[in-house]
């Protein structure tokens, strides 16, 4: 051990008067924060007189609460390369009520990205999807200790750890603890592990749209470094998440066999998170424009990608039949996933014909495709809805576009770029346009990679953020269907300028 993370603050939440939560703040929601409740309760605690408390009434609520650390306050100046494999441990108490699914959350962004980790509340790592909770009775009555683990690489710059609820409930936290450890004692990774290391690595190297740029010999040295004390592949996934950050992507992540499992059996908004899906929504504003907010998707089996794409066309088709001359597509709130029920869905808006690539570094152009319902990459449809709509005529279209516009979600705002009659709104995306692909490894666990770049219908290439082509200041709540919402009335006098909106609305 090289230390303890003296730095952190208010760790059993023991601080008295107004200041309760010395150290503590919410964590960046990327949608409005309604029937949350963030309170130090006086009368439940695992350790000390007190804890953290966070309610939610929401059934897809999901809130973190976090602490944020310089890199300089882990490790001084004096020992920063004397190490050379570090591991971050993060341990806390942890319980819950009702419905909702307790954890810890640990986050180390360095130069080169960042490194996740969420548990469960089960002492089930869960990174990118749901787990089956513990029996609600059995997780009120008794306290869980938690213990998450990430890689402390030389470069990095901030650290952020804390508690997560997900769904409507209670949970509680306490006597949180922050470590920066040194792996070089333990004993090197066992045959079994160092060859899951091998393949892994290789997968990486075969596949990373950064892996022609890499040292691979000195990156292998590295993670198995990390890998020191693997006796089995769990124990090699720090040294795999280490190896990800390295390749500089910010777009790369490893999942574990059961957030892997749970997510092929139901979908989710989020596959890092694992956040609760949610449904497009769609209705009229100021009796002319139509309005639909489309959300991530992830996972899920094929006929429940099939039914998203179909729900997102139904509601595009309810509203459009009432009376439109134009649409508002909203993705400010939508973090990606999978493109293929996303595109499906809103093939009636996008129009028929390609509408980008995906362009690997070995040279190769893949084309991406909206046709009759059917949404195709290369010479192959991905999905297909069984009865598409066709709009009498091809609409203008405004695109919202912010910051918790990522991965698929940017390469579905690419795929508007260049198609006539539409123009993007809000603020700049998230950067991670960039295309994806899952590979499964030996247990179970898959390398989620990022393969290849993404460019438009005109050949212009996306490798940051996407700005929009009308800046509009962040709205207040960003993603609510109302003209009082800045973007979305920019977006409708925009439409109203348009020759198909031109004297309709109010």
């Amino acid at each position: 051990m090289t230390g303890d993370a003296a730095a952190q603050r208010n760790a059993s939440f023991e601080s008295g008067g107004v200041d309760a939560l010395a150290g503590w703040s919410l964590y960046r929601p990327d949608d409005p924060l309604r029937g949350v409740a963030v309170a130090v309760d006086t009368t439940v605690a695992a350790v000390g007189a007190r804890s953290l408390k966070i309610e939610q009434q929401n059934a897809a609520g999901f809130t973190r609460v976090a602490q944020r650390l310089r890199y300089a306050e882990l490790v001084p100046a004096s020992g920063a390369a004397a190490v050379p494999a570090r591991r971050l441990r993060l341990r806390a108490a942890l319980r819950a009520g009702g419905a909702a699914t307790a954890g810890l959350w640990l986050r180390v962004a360095g130069a080169k990205g960042a490194l996740y980790l969420d548990s469960r509340g089960d002492g089930r790592e869960g990174v990118g999807g749901a787990e089956t909770a513990l029996d609600a009775a059995a997780r009120t009555a008794e306290w869980l200790r938690e213990e998450l683990e990430l890689p402390l690489p030389p470069d990095a710059d901030e650290v952020a750890f804390g508690a997560l609820l997900r769904g409507q409930g209670t949970g509680w936290f306490d006597d949180f603890s922050l470590e920066v450890i040194d792996v070089a004692a333990r004993p090197p990774p066992t045959a079994t592990a160092a060859r899951y290391l091998d393949d892994a690595l290789a997968v990486l190297e075969r596949n990373s749209i950064n892996g022609l740029s890499l040292d691979w010999r000195d990156l292998r040295t590295a993670a198995g470094r990390q890998a020191r004390g693997a006796d089995a592949p769990s124990g090699v996934y720090p040294a795999l998440r280490y190896a990800i950050y390295e390749l500089g992507d910010r777009h790369s992540y490893l999942l574990a066999p059961r957030a892997q499992a749970a997510l092929d059996r139901a979908p989710v908004s989020n596959a890092r998170t694992g956040r609760a899906a949610v449904l497009p929504r769609a209705e009229r504003l100021a009796g002319a424009y139509g309005y639909v907010a489309v959300p991530g998707f992830a996972g899920g089996s094929a006929q429940a990608q099939v039914e998203f794409a179909e729900q997102v066309q139904a509601s595009i088709e309810n509203v459009d039949l009432s009376g439109t001359c134009g649409w508002i597509l909203d993705l400010r709130l939508n973090n990606g996933g999978n493109l293929w029920p996303m595109l499906a869905g809103v093939g009636p808006l996008l129009g028929e014909g390609e509408a980008g690539a995906s362009l690997y570094p070995d040279g190769r152009r893949t084309s991406i495709w909206y046709r009759d319902g059917q949404a195709g990459f290369g010479d192959y449809a991905q999905l297909r809805v069984r009865e598409p709509y066709r709009p009498a005529a091809p609409p203008p279209v405004a695109v919202l576009l912010g910051p918790g516009t990522a991965s698929s979600a940017e390469v579905l705002a690419v795929a508007f770029r260049g198609r006539a009659g539409t123009l993007s709104f809000g603020t700049p995306t998230s950067g991670l346009s960039a295309g994806n692909r899952t590979f499964v490894l030996a247990d179970g666990a898959a390398l989620v990679l990022t393969v290849a770049a993404t460019a438009d219908r005109a050949g212009r290439v996306y490798a940051d953020a996407i700005e929009p082509e009308r800046p509009v200041q962040a709205a207040r709540e960003a993603g609510a269907a109302t003209l009082d919402d800045v973007q979305v009335r920019a977006a409708a006098d925009w439409l109203a300028t348009q020759a198909a909106c031109r004297g309709a609305g109010n």
